[in-house]
């Protein structure tokens, strides 16, 4: 009995201190006429996601399938990666996107329906925090994690 509870404390123990899987954020920055936005996706992550694609598509590729924006009635915006590159912080490594949200005609890029599922069609217990950048400070609009790829985002 004894070395059935000393197990199962080990195994308790051990899941505490496990290092937990690094979640994505896409940092919104709201202007004038469209909006800017960086998408960190950790590459341990996108790994697992990528698994059973083809091989050999860049990311910028890949994420164009996976990430849209639409207006709050279904009209789409254009999404342009503009760059892609790495980084690291917090010692996980990171892919990180430069994409520009331009919206339709006529339309204020204040309001509109964020779809992203580029990790969380995989890896289901992957969340995406969606956050508004105003300088130094930041406000959490939202996330996302699996069953859910859509999420009303607003502009404060």
């Amino acid at each position: 009995m004894r070395t059935l509870l000393a197990l199962c404390l080990g195994l308790l123990a051990g899941a505490v201190y496990a290092h937990s899987a690094p979640s994505s954020t896409l940092r919104l920055e709201f202007r004038a006429d469209a909006v800017q936005a960086q998408y960190w996706v950790p590459v341990s992550e996108l790994a697992y996601a990528r698994a059973a694609d083809p091989a050999g598509e860049p990311f910028a590729a890949y994420l164009l399938r996976h990430l849209a924006v639409e207006t709050p009635d279904g009209k789409a915006w254009r999404v342009i990666v503009d760059d892609v590159h790495e980084a690291e912080y917090l010692e996980h490594a990171f892919v990180v996107a430069d994409i520009r949200l331009l919206p339709p005609a006529g339309v204020a890029p204040r309001e509109f329906v964020l779809v992203d599922d580029a990790v969380t069609h995989e890896v289901r217990n992957h969340v995406v925090y969606v956050v508004a950048r105003h300088g130094e400070r930041a406000d959490m609009l939202g996330a996302l994690q699996y069953p859910a790829k859509r999420l009303a985002v607003a502009a404060r």
